[in-house]
């Protein structure tokens, strides 16, 4: 290769050609200017508005098809009577049968009910711990559109400090403005309470007994959200 061409290409794919516009380092900025790197996060308490219940059916046989025939005859009639009511996510958990001693097998089908109709949701799961299912699980969640809807209302508070904390910076070190940079966004996220799947002895009550229906109050769930920047100080 003849030394100019490799000069040239050498000039062309030198990394400080190349990020000379990115200002990652104190050499990469112009003259006069300084580059800091600044965060701003906000956060706010939301109410959960959705309900979630995990139920199951847990049942003990030597005989595996004859225990597998009551859970499903069980969790038919469940499904159904969940999917009369209106509104309600109902959907089929993880199905197991296993052996638990010699010539013993148990077995269990769990199911899900999620919706905004607290008041539903709390009314069917009292109609099916009564046919036998038993709670593995109960408690609000923030809903995806509410979560969104709130996070960009921290987004916009967010920008709107960082850029005072940028301009707060330049006033202090004695520029005249500030520019943001390669803004960062991190959605962070809050923390929201999932009901979490038990295993437990299945109840057993007698035929005429007649169970409450749970109770459930929604509580608030953070939500938090950080943007970051270099802010080029001029």
């Amino acid at each position: 290769m003849r030394p100019l061409i490799a000069a040239a290409l050498l000039l062309m794919f030198s990394p400080a050609a190349a990020n000379a516009q990115d200002y990652k380092t104190i050499l990469d900025i112009p003259p006069g200017t300084t580059l800091v790197s600044l965060s701003a996060t906000e956060q706010v308490e939301i109410e959960q508005d959705i309900l979630v219940a995990h139920l199951q059916y847990q049942a003990t046989n030597s005989n595996p098809k004859t225990l597998q025939d009551e859970i499903n005859k069980v969790m038919q009639k469940a499904v159904e009577e969940a999917k009369k009511v209106k509104d309600i996510e109902v959907s089929t958990q993880q199905y197991y049968v296993y052996e638990t001693q010699p010539r013993l097998m148990q077995g269990t089908q769990g199911m899900m009910l999620r919706g905004k109709n607290s008041g539903a949701i709390l009314e069917l799961t009292g109609k099916l711990q009564e046919m036998g299912l038993t709670m593995g699980g109960l408690g609000y969640e923030v809903s995806p559109e509410a979560l969104e809807k709130t996070r960009d209302g921290l987004l916009e508070n967010a920008l709107v400090k960082l850029k005072a904390k940028a301009e707060r910076t330049a006033k202090a070190l004695g520029k005249a403005e500030a520019e943001l940079l390669q803004i960062n966004v991190d959605m962070g996220g809050g923390y929201y309470p999932q009901p979490m799947m038990m295993r437990g002895e299945m109840a057993v009550m007698s035929a005429d007994a007649k169970m409450a229906a749970p109770v459930a109050d929604p509580g608030k769930s953070q939500v938090s959200l950080t943007v970051s920047a270099q802010a080029l100080l001029k």
